[in-house]
C-alpha cells in the first residue's frame, strides 16, 4: 500500500523531482493570478471524420456542450486557490503562450497518449515501447512562454461527470495547500479511521456480481449503503459529510486505484489497488473492501 500512495503522490507532482525552489515559483503564480479553466472546442477533424455518423456526431457536440457548462458551474464554486476563475477556449491558449510576460495557471480535461518504454536498448537490438491512450484532468502553468504540467489526476475514459470535475478540483486543492502550507511535502496520505463515523456509499453497478450485501459486511464491518450512482453524485454535489465516497484513479492500462474520499473536503480516507479493471465494468472486490476496512480500523 505503501508504493500505491508514493505512486499517487508521484502521479500529483509531489515526488520530490521537481526543485523546491520551482514548486514556490509555480505555487505563487496559482496563489495570485487567476486560474485559466480550459473550455473544450469541437475539433474539425472530429467533426469531419463523423459526418456520416449522425447519432455520433451529436453524442460528441453533446459531450463538449455539456462538459462547458458543467465545468463553468463548478470551477468558480470550488477553486479556491486561485483569487479567481477565467475561462478560456482550449482555441485562444496558443495566443496565451506568445506572450513572454503571462503567467497564470491553467485547468484542463485531455485525452493524449503516453510512450513506455517496456526495455531494451542499442545494446540489445533496439528498445522496445508501447503506447497508452490516457485521460486525465491536468494543472499546468504558463510561465515565460511554455506550459508545464504541474499535476495530472488520472481519470476513467468517458462521461465527465459532476462527481469527477468536484473531486479532481478538491483533490489539487488539498494537495496544494499542503505544499504552500509547509507542514507538508504534498504527500498524500489517508485518514482512515474516519471512516468508521461515515457510510460509505457503493455504486451498485461497479461491484462484482457475486457480492451481496452480507458478503460485503463479512468483510467491511463499518456502515455502507448499495445506491445507484444518481445517489453518490448527489451526496458529492452537496458535499455530504455523512458520506464517504468511492473514486476510480486509472493509473495505468494495467493498473487502477480504488480511493475512498470524503466529499465534504475531498480528503482520501482510504485506498486499494483496483480489482477487475475498467474494461469489465465491475472494479470492486472483496480484497478491495478488506483493504478499507483496515483503514478504517487505523491498520
Amino acid at each position: 500500500m505503501k508504493k500505491l500512495l508514493l505512486l499517487l503522490t508521484a502521479i500529483l507532482g509531489g515526488s520530490g523531482l521537481v526543485a523546491r525552489a520551482q514548486t514556490d515559483k509555480d505555487l505563487a503564480i496559482l496563489k495570485s493570478q487567476s486560474l485559466v479553466v480550459v473550455l473544450k472546442d469541437e475539433e474539425p477533424d472530429k467533426l469531419k471524420k463523423l459526418a456520416k455518423k449522425p447519432g455520433e456526431l451529436e453524442a460528441y457536440k453533446s459531450f463538449v456542450a455539456n462538459y462547458n457548462a458543467l465545468i463553468q458551474e463548478l470551477a468558480p464554486k470550488i477553486w479556491q486557490f486561485s483569487p479567481s476563475v477565467e475561462f478560456k477556449h482550449e482555441s485562444e491558449l496558443a495566443a496565451l503562450m506568445k506572450d513572454k510576460g503571462y503567467q497564470h495557471g491553467v485547468f484542463k480535461h485531455d485525452n493524449f497518449t503516453v510512450l513506455q518504454h517496456l526495455g531494451g536498448g542499442a545494446a540489445r537490438g533496439g528498445a522496445i515501447y508501447t503506447s497508452e491512450s490516457q485521460t486525465a484532468f491536468l494543472l499546468s502553468i504558463i510561465s515565460n512562454g511554455t506550459q508545464r504540467t504541474i499535476a495530472p489526476v488520472p481519470m476513467a475514459p468517458g462521461v465527465v461527470r459532476t462527481s469527477d470535475v468536484i473531486f479532481c478540483l478538491k483533490m489539487l486543492q488539498h494537495h496544494l495547500q499542503g505544499r504552500a502550507s509547509g507542514k507538508s511535502s504534498g504527500k498524500m496520505t489517508e485518514d482512515g479511521t474516519r471512516l468508521q463515523a461515515k457510510i460509505l456509499l457503493l455504486d451498485e453497478a461497479e461491484l462484482n456480481g457475486k457480492l451481496s450485501a452480507a458478503d460485503i459486511k463479512q468483510v467491511y464491518p463499518f456502515p455502507f449503503q448499495l445506491v445507484p450512482r444518481e445517489t453518490i453524485e448527489t451526496a458529492i454535489k452537496d458535499a455530504d459529510a455523512r458520506y464517504a465516497c468511492l473514486r476510480i484513479l486509472p493509473v495505468s492500462g494495467s493498473m487502477t486505484a480504488l480511493v475512498i474520499m470524503d466529499p465534504a473536503d475531498g480528503t482520501m480516507l482510504a485506498m486499494s489497488v483496483g480489482g477487475m479493471g475498467l474494461k469489465s465494468g465491475t472494479v470492486v472486490n472483496k480484497g478491495n473492501l478488506n483493504d478499507f476496512a483496515r483503514a478504517a480500523g487505523g491498520k
